[in-house]
C-alpha cells in the first residue's frame, strides 16, 4: 500500500475517536526498527501507530456486541477511513458480528466504503 499523508491522518483520527469512546489509551515504546524503516518512508511511523491503534480497538470491540452496538457510528467510520486493502477486515467482522453480514454491507455501501471494506462483508 502507498502510504498517503491525508489519508493516514483520516484514518487515525477515526480510531482516536473510537479510543476515546472506548476509554482505551494506546502505549506505544519506542521501537527502533520502526525508526529505521522512517528514513525511507517517512509516514511509515504513523503507519505502524494506526496498526496498533486498530488492534487495541479490535480487541475491546470482538466479543463485545453491546460496545459494537454503542459505537456502531464510530467503527463503521474507521472503516470507511482505512484505505488498505487488508486491514478492514477485522472491524468489518466486529461490524458484521453485531448486526449481520447484509446490515453491515448495506451499511458500508452506503457510507461509501472502499471495495476493500465491502469485499470483507461479502466473505
Amino acid at each position: 500500500m502507498e502510504l498517503d499523508a491525508a489519508d493516514l491522518d483520516a484514518q487515525e483520527a477515526r480510531l482516536d475517536e473510537l479510543l476515546a469512546l472506548l476509554g482505551l489509551v494506546l502505549d506505544e515504546p519506542a521501537d527502533r526498527r520502526v525508526e529505521a524503516l522512517a528514513a525511507g518512508q517517512p509516514l511509515y511511523p504513523q503507519f505502524h501507530r494506526i496498526g496498533h491503534k486498530r488492534q487495541l480497538v479490535l480487541r475491546a470491540l470482538e466479543d463485545d456486541r453491546r460496545s459494537v452496538l454503542a459505537h456502531y457510528p464510530a467503527v463503521l467510520g474507521a472503516v470507511v477511513a482505512d484505505r488498505d486493502a487488508n486491514s478492514p477486515r477485522w472491524l468489518v467482522a466486529v461490524l458484521a458480528g453485531a448486526v449481520g453480514r447484509r446490515r453491515a454491507e448495506a451499511d458500508l455501501l452506503a457510507a461509501g466504503a472502499s471495495a476493500d471494506a465491502l469485499r470483507w462483508a461479502r466473505l
